[in-house]
């Protein structure tokens, strides 16, 4: 009887949704920003796969990769 809600990650950012959905993501949900009602926010399960597919995807962005060059 006592059941576990889903865990859920909310991302803000509309291309990072897009890609996680291509990943294979599931979305949730949608919902309007509190902060800022013209943006929406993109609610996924909170998963392994989902964790991993942010990581790739924060790996592969070129903006990353050119920050974390000029730290060296």
């Amino acid at each position: 009887m006592n059941e576990e809600k889903p865990r859920l990650k909310n991302i803000y950012k509309k291309t990072l949704a897009m890609d996680l959905i291509k990943l294979g993501n599931d979305l949730h949900h949608t919902m309007r920003n509190k902060n800022n009602p013209k943006y929406q926010v993109y609610v996924f399960h909170d998963n392994e796969k989902l964790i991993q597919d942010l990581l790739f995807i924060t790996r592969r962005n070129p903006i990353n990769n050119r920050y974390e060059n000029n730290k060296k």
